[in-house]
């Protein structure tokens, strides 16, 4: 097993104890599949499926990363998906869809101010009148204090058989947020590290982003519906023309 191949198994090891709550967006997608009345989905930011496998019992799913490692644990987990490996800032996707999800705070996922435009300009060419596009951003990231390297958690994996423990630590800069995740197999004496690095979220840069690339905004709901994730704000988005109010 390659280090990319651990990491990505370490992903949905990481996921499966620390992020059960965040698992309540899947039921609010879901509902929104029924209420667009969606056939065809995409999905940017799929990593290994966490939303993409539900959602792809009531829609045919296209999933997008650039991680491919990700994505060969999505496939093995999921036959019937769509699988696209490809950095969506040097995408050229040609299929329209009826609705597509960029879930978890992707749009902030190490994009700054011109990579954010360059993603909301890609994004307007891919949309028909026809197509939602639904994004969540997190304004947790603006507040979270930074933390020293501390032990989340030590659990056995049994997928590799060994116990890991799980290191955490996170920094604050100016405009990012970066969180450094280490995963160390204790028997095997081996250790892979995530590094990842969130933007802060600007609710003005945005939606004036948003408003440059023809991309109107229908509704903002905060939260997924219920309690304890009223920092995440879903951005229900179409294509801007001149008949919409």
């Amino acid at each position: 097993m390659t280090d990319l191949d651990l990491l990505a198994l370490m992903y949905d090891f990481y996921n499966k104890h620390e992020l059960h709550g965040q698992n309540d967006d899947i039921n609010y997608y879901i509902k929104q599949i029924k209420k667009y009345k969606a056939k065809d989905i995409l999905i940017i930011g799929a990593g290994t499926g966490r939303v993409a496998i539900p959602l792809s019992k009531y829609a045919n799913v296209t999933a997008l990363d650039f991680d491919q490692a990700r994505l060969n644990r999505l496939k093995n987990k999921c036959k019937n998906i769509n699988i696209i490996c490809e950095d969506f800032l040097k995408s050229d996707l040609k299929q329209c869809y009826d609705l597509i999800i960029i879930p978890y705070s992707t749009l902030q996922f190490d994009n700054d101010v011109h990579k954010l435009n360059e993603f909301l300009s890609n994004l307007y060419n891919i949309l028909n009148d026809n197509t939602t596009l639904i994004f969540d951003v997190s304004e947790s990231f603006n507040t979270k204090k930074e933390t020293q390297k501390k032990l989340l958690f030590q659990e056995n994996c049994e997928e590799i058989g060994e116990d890991v423990a799980v290191y955490y630590t996170s920094k604050r800069y100016e405009q990012y947020i970066e969180f450094l995740v280490e995963y160390k197999l204790l028997e095997s004496n081996h250790s892979v590290i995530e590094n990842e690095r969130y933007y802060y979220y600007n609710q003005k840069i945005l939606e004036d982003f948003l408003k440059q690339n023809n991309i109107s905004i229908i509704k903002i709901d905060d939260g997924y519906g219920k309690e304890g994730f009223k920092h995440k704000h879903l951005y229900h988005c179409k294509r801007w023309n001149n008949e919409r109010k």
